[in-house]
């Protein structure tokens, strides 16, 4: 593969990766909005606090008086993870590239 076609198909990755990232975070969002708006009409309740836990069990967590649910949120974390590690491998793939490309260009 030349190293256009690598800092190419890295970006590619790159911009499928944030993709998934973005969604992801956008679904944490939603759940943290549901559980504000959307539970304080089914518990018949005014006020629910909403607060995202994230600690070994990742989690949204709604509570309205004595009444707690708490939405696992635990594989959109963990793929906003993968995501961020993959992002992080292909721009450092893309950094090198072009470095060896410049390098050989000199030469």
């Amino acid at each position: 593969m030349t190293d256009r076609g690598l800092v190419v198909a890295c970006a590619l990755v790159f911009a499928t990766l944030f993709g998934v990232a973005v969604l992801g975070l956008a679904q944490v969002a939603s759940t943290y909005q549901w559980c504000g708006q959307d539970v304080a009409g089914q518990l018949a309740s005014t006020e629910v606090v909403a607060e995202l836990r994230l600690d070994a069990t990742p989690a949204v967590v709604c509570r309205s008086g004595a009444v707690t649910l708490a939405v696992p949120i635990a594989p959109v974390v963990a793929s906003v993870v993968f995501a961020v590690i993959g992002m992080a491998i292909s721009l450092v793939t893309v950094v090198i590239t072009a470095r060896r490309v410049r390098a050989a260009r000199r030469r």
